[in-house]
Protein backbone atom coordinates (compact mmCIF):
# COMPACT_ATOMS: atom_id res chain seq x y z
CA UNK A 1 0.00 0.00 0.00
CA UNK A 2 1.39 3.35 -1.13
CA UNK A 3 1.99 6.13 1.58
CA UNK A 4 0.78 9.64 1.61
CA UNK A 5 3.36 12.11 1.19
CA UNK A 6 3.72 15.81 2.19
CA UNK A 7 5.33 17.33 -1.33
CA UNK A 8 8.41 18.40 -0.89
CA UNK A 9 8.82 16.72 2.54
CA UNK A 10 8.69 13.01 2.74
CA UNK A 11 6.06 10.24 2.95
CA UNK A 12 3.24 10.51 6.10
CA UNK A 13 4.63 7.67 8.38
CA UNK A 14 2.42 7.94 11.78
CA UNK A 15 -0.73 9.46 12.53
CA UNK A 16 -0.84 10.72 16.40
CA UNK A 17 -3.99 10.96 18.34
CA UNK A 18 -3.66 12.99 21.51
CA UNK A 19 -5.61 11.33 24.76
CA UNK A 20 -5.79 11.48 28.25
CA UNK A 21 -5.40 7.73 29.46
CA UNK A 22 -2.93 5.37 27.39
CA UNK A 23 -4.39 2.51 28.94
CA UNK A 24 -7.98 3.44 28.40
CA UNK A 25 -7.32 4.16 24.63
CA UNK A 26 -5.39 1.44 23.71
CA UNK A 27 -8.07 -0.90 25.38
CA UNK A 28 -10.28 0.99 23.13
CA UNK A 29 -8.44 1.08 20.09
CA UNK A 30 -7.80 -2.82 20.52
CA UNK A 31 -11.47 -3.53 21.38
CA UNK A 32 -13.02 -1.40 18.54
CA UNK A 33 -10.73 -1.40 15.77
CA UNK A 34 -9.06 -4.53 16.23
CA UNK A 35 -5.62 -2.73 16.39
CA UNK A 36 -3.01 -4.51 18.34
CA UNK A 37 -0.57 -5.07 19.37
CA UNK A 38 0.20 -1.98 21.47
CA UNK A 39 3.60 -1.07 22.63
CA UNK A 40 3.75 1.52 25.39
CA UNK A 41 6.56 3.55 26.65
CA UNK A 42 5.97 5.93 29.46
CA UNK A 43 7.27 8.99 30.40
CA UNK A 44 9.70 9.13 27.33
CA UNK A 45 13.13 10.75 27.95
CA UNK A 46 13.78 13.61 26.32
CA UNK A 47 17.32 15.79 26.29
CA UNK A 48 17.73 19.39 24.38
CA UNK A 49 13.96 20.48 24.35
CA UNK A 50 12.91 23.71 23.68
CA UNK A 51 8.88 24.83 23.06
CA UNK A 52 7.93 27.63 21.44
CA UNK A 53 11.51 28.49 21.07
CA UNK A 54 12.70 28.18 24.82
CA UNK A 55 14.54 25.70 26.85
CA UNK A 56 11.49 23.95 28.37
CA UNK A 57 10.52 20.13 29.48
CA UNK A 58 7.91 17.93 27.36
CA UNK A 59 6.86 14.37 29.58
CA UNK A 60 5.00 12.23 27.72
CA UNK A 61 4.21 8.76 26.86
CA UNK A 62 3.11 6.74 23.96
CA UNK A 63 1.46 4.07 22.79
CA UNK A 64 2.24 2.87 19.61
CA UNK A 65 0.78 0.09 17.23
CA UNK A 66 0.25 -0.29 13.18
CA UNK A 67 -3.09 0.64 11.52
CA UNK A 68 -3.03 -0.03 8.03
CA UNK A 69 0.35 0.95 6.25
CA UNK A 70 0.31 3.83 8.99
CA UNK A 71 1.92 3.72 12.52
CA UNK A 72 -0.52 5.04 14.83
CA UNK A 73 0.82 6.44 18.39
CA UNK A 74 -1.50 7.90 21.19
CA UNK A 75 0.01 9.91 23.04
CA UNK A 76 -0.18 11.50 26.36
CA UNK A 77 1.37 14.55 27.24
CA UNK A 78 1.92 14.86 31.15
CA UNK A 79 3.17 18.55 31.16
CA UNK A 80 1.58 21.72 30.24
CA UNK A 81 -0.21 20.33 26.64
CA UNK A 82 1.89 21.51 23.39
CA UNK A 83 -1.62 22.43 21.84
CA UNK A 84 -2.74 24.70 25.09
CA UNK A 85 1.06 26.46 24.64
CA UNK A 86 0.64 27.53 21.23
CA UNK A 87 -1.29 30.25 21.95
CA UNK A 88 -4.68 29.06 19.59
CA UNK A 89 -7.73 27.67 20.51
CA UNK A 90 -7.80 24.91 23.36
CA UNK A 91 -8.63 21.36 21.26
CA UNK A 92 -10.43 18.78 22.86
CA UNK A 93 -8.83 15.23 23.42
CA UNK A 94 -8.91 12.88 21.62
CA UNK A 95 -8.41 14.45 18.60
CA UNK A 96 -5.44 14.60 15.67
CA UNK A 97 -2.60 15.41 17.64
CA UNK A 98 0.04 15.35 14.72
CA UNK A 99 1.34 13.61 11.63
CA UNK A 100 4.91 12.54 11.58
CA UNK A 101 7.14 12.67 7.91
CA UNK A 102 10.51 10.91 7.29
CA UNK A 103 12.44 13.89 5.99
CA UNK A 104 15.80 13.54 3.90
CA UNK A 105 17.34 16.34 5.26
CA UNK A 106 16.30 17.35 8.73
CA UNK A 107 17.53 20.95 9.22
CA UNK A 108 16.71 21.90 5.37
CA UNK A 109 13.07 20.43 6.29
CA UNK A 110 12.74 22.33 9.64
CA UNK A 111 13.71 25.55 7.77
CA UNK A 112 11.48 25.14 4.78
CA UNK A 113 8.27 25.05 7.29
CA UNK A 114 9.39 27.66 9.20
CA UNK A 115 9.74 29.64 5.74
CA UNK A 116 6.44 28.46 4.80
CA UNK A 117 5.20 30.27 8.54
CA UNK A 118 4.50 27.18 10.18
CA UNK A 119 6.59 27.73 14.01
CA UNK A 120 8.48 25.08 15.16
CA UNK A 121 6.17 23.99 18.25
CA UNK A 122 8.55 21.59 20.22
CA UNK A 123 12.34 20.28 19.55
CA UNK A 124 14.00 17.48 21.15
CA UNK A 125 16.01 15.14 21.01
CA UNK A 126 15.52 11.20 22.13
CA UNK A 127 18.28 9.84 24.52
CA UNK A 128 20.22 8.22 21.87
CA UNK A 129 20.76 11.98 20.88
CA UNK A 130 18.15 11.61 17.82
CA UNK A 131 16.37 15.00 16.80
CA UNK A 132 12.82 15.59 16.28
CA UNK A 133 10.61 18.58 15.62
CA UNK A 134 6.79 19.66 15.71
CA UNK A 135 5.45 22.60 13.86
CA UNK A 136 2.57 24.05 13.89
CA UNK A 137 0.31 23.82 10.97
CA UNK A 138 -3.24 23.83 12.33
CA UNK A 139 -3.77 25.87 10.10
CA UNK A 140 -3.65 24.07 7.03
CA UNK A 141 -3.61 20.53 8.62
CA UNK A 142 -5.45 21.21 11.88
CA UNK A 143 -3.03 19.35 14.27
CA UNK A 144 0.89 19.45 14.36
CA UNK A 145 3.57 18.19 11.80
CA UNK A 146 6.48 16.01 13.28
CA UNK A 147 9.38 15.61 11.24
CA UNK A 148 12.63 13.62 11.59
CA UNK A 149 15.34 11.54 9.40
CA UNK A 150 14.83 7.46 9.15
CA UNK A 151 17.39 6.09 10.81
CA UNK A 152 18.78 2.61 11.76
CA UNK A 153 16.90 2.50 15.59
CA UNK A 154 14.05 3.96 14.42
CA UNK A 155 13.29 2.44 11.51
CA UNK A 156 14.03 -0.92 12.95
CA UNK A 157 11.04 0.22 15.51
CA UNK A 158 8.63 1.18 12.57
CA UNK A 159 9.30 -2.51 11.43
CA UNK A 160 9.08 -4.18 14.27
CA UNK A 161 5.82 -2.67 14.88
CA UNK A 162 4.73 -3.02 11.78
CA UNK A 163 5.96 -6.66 11.93
CA UNK A 164 4.39 -7.54 15.71
CA UNK A 165 0.81 -6.23 13.77
CA UNK A 166 1.00 -8.72 10.95
CA UNK A 167 1.92 -11.63 13.12
CA UNK A 168 -0.71 -10.94 16.06
CA UNK A 169 -3.63 -11.49 12.90
CA UNK A 170 -2.36 -14.90 11.58
CA UNK A 171 -3.33 -16.04 15.22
Amino acid sequence: MKKWSIPNLGPIVQVAYAVDNLEDATSSWSELFGIEPFFIKKHIPLNNVRVNGVNSTFDHSSAYAQWGSLMVELICEHTEKLLHRSNQKEETIPSVHHYAVFVNNFEKASTKLKNLGFKEILYAETSSGFPFAMHDTRKIFGHFLEIYEPNEELTNFYRMVEESSRNGNEK
